[in-house]
């Protein structure tokens, strides 16, 4: 079976060839430089790093021109709102996006873009409340003086 090099290595192995033939002979090169050894370990055309690499590359990609085709933004404004935000979800301030990228939070209702957030904060607090400020007003009240503690003291449920 016929060995099969990646062609990103290929490409790395004739760079490196060019200029140490540039530079000195090969006889003089180390005999065993990772570029002249590398081969790639399954057939294909190209090796498991350039490989995983090239994925990055394309979902970047793939991302970016779905977050300018479904909400408006320009190329490049996912970034900028991202390091705007200083790397982190709008709301908890916890999640980075270093494993699945920030959701663009959008007003429905008038489809303008708002902030990035985490999966947690964009589905279950702000879709579970649909948007509405009495909720949070609730939730801001109910954080502060809880129903359990309404109810020692004697005070109605709903005042």
């Amino acid at each position: 079976m016929a060995e099969h090099k990646c062609r990103d290595c290929r490409a790395e192995i004739a760079a490196w060839k060019a200029w140490l033939e540039a530079e000195t002979t090969l006889a003089d090169a180390e005999p065993r430089h990772p570029l002249r050894v590398r081969k790639a370990p399954n057939p294909g055309p190209r090796c498991h790093s350039h490989w995983k690499a090239r994925q990055r590359e394309v979902k970047a990609a793939n991302h970016e021109k779905r977050v300018q085709r479904v909400f408006g933004l320009e190329p490049g404004e996912y970034a900028r709102l991202y390091a705007f935000q200083g790397g982190r979800c709008s709301l908890c301030r916890r999640a980075t996006g270093a494993s699945k990228k920030l959701a663009v939070d959008h007003d429905h209702a008038t489809g303008l873009v708002r902030s990035l957030l985490c999966g947690v904060c964009n589905k279950w607090i702000l879709g579970h409340a649909r948007d509405r400020i009495d909720f949070f007003e609730r939730c801001i009240e109910y954080l502060r003086y809880p129903p359990y503690s309404r109810m020692k003291d004697g005070v109605d449920f709903h005042e």
